[in-house]
């Protein structure tokens, strides 16, 4: 375990956290906010698959760019566009706004998902895969469950709260995600510590 205390893996450890929370948000809220605004079921149904047409299209080519000139700035990007359009999504009067922009996100989320991966992979050590994915795949479902039991009470309070709370926590997750990747210790990427063995960076990967 002390081998996973690295920068890169805490980076993508709060980068997946933020990830995770605006999906926990979704869930809840998502189909209320759209009948709020005036959308049939079908407009609810078509603004889910103009969210995930984007990833379908664009995530093998971004995984393909992330490999050959790094993942860190799509994922500065990415994460930018997602914490901005909460309050983005709070501002809107008519439902075809945020189907609408569903495809900017979903756009960012190609890329971001990615450029993620590519941070989980410069912080796992060799040897440790499926204990940095279980730890990994942890973190999401906690930040999962605690958007979801948040989100019903802050709609309640007010439509526009749980929009504003995952922009708030999505900015803070992936700002502290950027700051760790960029500060790692490039002579070695595991902790300081004479049992945690150096980790092979693939090529680009946290440019």
């Amino acid at each position: 375990m002390r081998a996973l205390l690295n920068r890169p893996f805490g980076a993508a450890l709060a980068m997946n956290f933020g990830v995770y929370f605006t999906i926990g948000v979704y869930e809840v809220v998502w189909s209320l906010y759209m009948q709020r605004l005036g959308a049939s079921l079908a407009l609810i149904g078509l603004a889910f698959a103009v969210f995930s047409l984007p990833v379908l299209v664009l995530a093998p080519f971004a995984g393909r760019l992330v490999d050959r000139v790094g993942g860190l700035a799509f994922a500065a990007v990415g994460g930018f566009v997602v914490a901005i359009l909460g309050p983005v999504y709070a501002s809107a009067t008519e439902p075809i706004f945020p189907t609408v922009m569903g495809a900017v996100e979903g756009s960012a989320h190609a890329f971001l998902g990615p450029a993620m991966f590519a941070i989980l992979a410069v912080g796992t050590p060799v040897g440790r895969s499926s204990t940095a994915q279980g730890i990994f795949g942890a973190v999401g479902t906690v930040a999962f469950v605690v958007a979801s039991s948040g989100a019903g009470i802050l709609y309640g309070a007010d439509w526009r709260y749980p929009f504003y709370a995952f922009g708030v926590v999505a900015l803070v997750a992936f700002g502290l995600g950027v700051a760790l990747a960029r500060g790692r210790d490039r002579a070695r990427v595991a902790a300081d510590t004479e049992s945690a063995p150096p980790i092979e960076e693939p090529p680009g990967a946290l440019r």
